[in-house]
């Protein structure tokens, strides 16, 4: 956007320095200077920063060599027109100085979540975080006995943002590859027994709001008084420029330079409008009144009272969602307001046999109640989807291309999104938490978080033989179990009669369609197996194109029968995924009804696993494209203490010292 308003400028200047008048040249170059200084202030406004600095340590040094050139050719500009024309000098010096201090507040947050610093703020809070934790012990006092299992949510919204406020000094530590102390893993378990499912959920999702603000916003310094006061006076450099401009005798000014001026000083003062409205009913704003306790002014005992009156605005709102084929079947999915989401709300699939067939997987239609906004923005957007639709076939050509190079599945462009489903994330809730009911040592903790399906299989029902099915997730590799159980949860889901409700049928159904998901559209976060699933993948397409009769099916559920029909006498030796796939599929048959209770709890003991095997850097990476449910999973486990690494344990000693060097 900078690039296009400093080419859009500099024509216009050219082109109204081609006229011959003297004057003219002099007005124009007057307002010329007078856009340098825009043009710095547009650099440093945006209140999000384009890199993640974890990532690059020095890029707030090259931001910096930057401001100091744009500064010197906006002075260079200065000292060249304003000694014969002085017309808009005040409000050139206002607008430049707003932008210099913009930009030193943008260089300074890239400064700040650089790697280095970043550890040494993390190590500063955790050495002097006594007594929040005191608090927060006195503040779970308030909620009472445990919640009845799958209740509804009963925090008030800003209680939330204040308790994941405080997680937050403790779990940031996770971001630098370390880990929490023995008390606040203690203290993290003990708070989640207690909440329901639904406010777990809503307390990681501002937790992970925080972390976002923190690394990819400019909320490291924005929430101090001093950043304050500098963006106060910022504001108040451009709203006076803005009366200076009006009061400007413009007489002898071009028309369009005025326009363009106008335009830039109303488009200065409506961002620090908004950008002070989301300061002000920020995340960081709402913690910081509740926490604080001890102001007695008028001004913080109206605000005490005037921020729960926000609560019902700011909470999750839900929506109901047809699942297809069974119409009549119904499920309540977030449905948040747009302005107040915190994450995308959102999960996505991709699936085998739909890849196929070249079509996105199945979508689940919400029913919107948002008087409808949501009806209106999708026709909006339809010339944005035409466009994407236009750029995809471009793409898919190219990606034809590469497959015959490459050999693999990557970036699939067959994905759906879905709304995420209120009953699944309890399902998970209660699946981690009652595994966690073990984690009272590293022994328990390390066998929690290395299980990928069997310690499920082996806890499952009595009565239930799930022996034959343990060879499926011990003796395969990761990338292998995913896809087994994924052409064998897909076969089932289409080749059976629905005749009345299953919960675990269609969570089996949504998981498997996201871990293939992951495997294809999001190989940074499983990278240690995606690009052998992926071509894995593109092997068993081929062997369904060649070994499969009926190739030619028109849907996914004439596909999956032709699956199921493969005769199993002729199924070749291990090795072949696809016909393991087959086989896994045959064996569930014995299980009958139950069969989706074994497959459901695998798949989130699969989902399990990939999240806690995920560094915190790559969790946070995603929360750029609007979070992950396995970003939540992550954090889940991590609040429930079932989360180690190999070199530090579980938990540390809060009287041993952090190793030298960190």
């Amino acid at each position: 956007m900078a690039d296009w308003t400093t080419a859009f400028t500099i024509g216009l200047i050219s082109h109204n320095q081609g006229n011959s008048s003297t004057h003219v040249i002099e007005v124009n170059g007057a307002f010329q200077a007078f856009w340098a200084s825009f043009l710095l202030l547009h650099l440093g406004g945006p209140d999000t920063i384009a890199a993640f600095s974890l990532e690059d340590s020095s890029l707030w040094r090259r931001h910096l060599f930057s401001l100091i050139f744009q500064v010197s050719a906006a002075i260079y500009i200065f000292v060249q027109i304003f000694p014969s024309n002085k017309s808009l000098v005040i409000p050139t010096m206002l607008v430049f100085l707003a932008a210099v201090i913009k930009n030193v507040e943008r260089i300074l947050v890239l400064n700040l979540s650089s790697l280095p610093r970043f550890r040494v703020r993390v190590f500063s809070h955790h050495k002097h975080s006594k007594n929040s934790k005191i608090r927060l012990v006195e503040e779970l006092n308030v909620l009472g006995d445990r919640y009845p299992e799958g209740e509804e949510a009963k925090l008030a919204e800003s209680i939330v943002v204040k308790h994941a406020r405080h997680f937050l000094n403790i779990f940031d530590i996770f971001l630098i590859d370390l880990i929490y102390s023995s008390e606040e893993r203690m203290m993290s378990r003990e708070y989640f027994r207690k909440v329901s499912a639904m406010d777990a959920l809503r307390v990681i999702s501002v937790e992970l709001n925080f972390f976002y603000e923190m690394l990819y916003t400019k909320a490291l310094t924005v929430h101090s008084k001093r950043s304050y006061i500098f963006r106060s006076i910022a504001f108040i450099n451009v709203a006076i420029t803005f009366i200076l401009f009006n009061r400007l005798n413009k007489h002898q000014l071009p028309n369009l330079d005025m326009k363009i001026t106008y335009s830039l000083l109303f488009g200065g003062i409506a961002l620090d409008v908004i950008a002070l409205l989301m300061l002000v009913f920020s995340d960081w704003t709402i913690a910081g009144i509740k926490w604080d306790n001890t102001t007695s002014s008028k001004l913080h005992s109206f605000l005490h009272k005037f921020v729960p009156n926000m609560d019902t605005l700011r909470k999750p709102q839900f929506a109901t969602c047809k699942v297809e084929p069974n119409a009549n079947v119904t499920y309540k999915v977030l449905n948040t307001p747009l302005i107040f989401q915190r994450w995308s709300e959102s999960i996505s699939a991709c699936n085998l046999f739909s890849e196929y067939l070249d079509e996105s997987p199945r979508k689940m239609p919400r029913q919107n109640r948002w008087w409808g906004i949501i009806p209106c923005s999708n026709v909006c957007g339809f010339p944005f989807r035409i466009a994407k639709k236009i750029i995809y076939y471009f793409v898919k050509v190219k990606d034809m291309i590469r497959r015959e190079e490459m050999f693999m599945i990557a970036n699939s462009e067959n994905v759906s999104k879905n709304p995420f489903m209120k009953k699944l994330w309890i399902f998970i809730f209660k699946e981690v938490k009652r595994k966690s009911e073990k984690a009272d040592n590293l022994t328990e903790v390390k066998n929690i978080v290395e299980a990928r399906g069997a310690m499920f299989l082996n806890s499952i029902l009595e009565g239930i033989d799930c022996g034959d099915l343990l060879g499926y997730v011990t003796e395969a590799n990761y990338d292998s179990t995913i896809l087994q159980w994924h052409v064998a949860t897909e076969i089932w889901y289409n080749i059976e009669k629905v005749t009345e409700r299953n919960d675990e049928r269609e969570f089996s159904k949504i998981l498997s369609d996201y871990m293939l998901y992951l495997l294809f559209n999001q190989p940074n976060v499983v990278s240690a197996v995606a690009g052998i699933a992926q071509i894995t993948s593109l092997t068993m397409l081929i062997s369904m194109q060649f070994n499969v009769p009926d190739v030619g099916a028109r849907n996914v559920e004439e596909l999956c029968s032709s699956c199921f029909a493969y005769d199993r006498h002729s199924f070749p030796g291990p090795g072949d995924l696809l016909h393991e796939g087959f086989k896994l599929a045959h064996k569930m048959e014995s299980l009958k009804e139950m069969k989706w209770t074994v497959m459901s709890g695998v798949w989130v003991e699969l989902l399990s696993y990939a999240a806690s095997h995920i560094k915190g850097e790559a969790h946070v990476q995603v929360l750029r494209k609007g979070g992950e449910l396995l970003t939540f999973v992550w954090l889940l486990m991590a609040h429930f203490g079932c989360f180690y690494r190999p070199e530090l344990g579980m938990s540390y000693d809060p009287l041993r010292r952090f190793p030298e060097g960190y």
